[in-house]
């Protein structure tokens, strides 16, 4: 699911990549992967109040400790999101700049480390 959201992302296509963010969220709900991608989507279509939605859910959820059965599945579709070389780099870029915007600036940091271990070549 998470190289869908890259593909859709890279191409541009916005609402293929919400149906396959609000599909994540159904597998693995308050997945911040999902709830950062599902509002980078709605931003990009001018859903800007819907976005700001998402974006607070998770970083409400970033901020709360994980204590379910589902914290594994969410970790793996973190790391997958945010391994060396992923096509979500940009992605994650401009969620950061969008977040900062906001004002949420805890979680535009998250998402800028994220960028950044997404554009490590080599894992190192």
């Amino acid at each position: 699911m998470i190289d869908l959201l890259a593909d859709f992302y890279q191409s541009g296509n916005f609402v293929q990549m919400e149906t396959i963010a609000r599909s994540l969220l159904v597998a693995i709900p308050d997945d911040i992967v999902a709830l950062q991608f599902l509002g980078l989507s709605l931003y990009l279509m001018g859903r800007k109040e819907s976005a700001y939605r998402a974006f607070r859910r998770g970083a409400v959820n970033a901020a709360a400790p994980a204590a379910t059965t589902i914290e594994p599945a969410a970790a793996i579709s973190y790391r997958e999101a945010t391994k060396p070389g992923t096509a979500l780099a940009d992605g994650w870029d401009k969620i950061s700049r969008i977040l900062r915007s906001l004002g949420l600036h805890k979680p535009a940091r998250s998402a800028l480390a994220a960028a950044r271990a997404a554009r490590r070549l080599g894992g190192g």
